[in-house]
């Protein structure tokens, strides 16, 4: 039998525990207030961090994760 990996930067295990998704509950219950939704501020935090972080922790596995923030910030335009 062959083993699922995980994919560690679009759909982490740790972020969908008990099936709950982080990143679709905030969207779904934390509108717009003010100039950001509370999602919003979630993603822009994880490009920075996972940016300024990279060199020293997991490289390019750490910049795939900050663009993949970017790109939930980018889908909201789209909406």
């Amino acid at each position: 039998m062959s083993e699922i990996k995980e994919d560690v930067i679009n759909k982490p295990n740790h972020y969908h525990k008990n099936e709950i998704d982080v990143i679709g509950y905030l969207e779904k219950h934390f509108p717009k207030e003010g100039g950001f939704t509370v999602a919003e501020g979630f993603f822009i935090a994880n490009v920075i961090k996972y940016t300024s972080r990279h060199k020293e922790k997991n490289g390019l596995e750490d910049l795939k994760k900050a663009r993949f923030y970017i790109d939930k910030l980018i889908e909201g335009y789209k909406k």
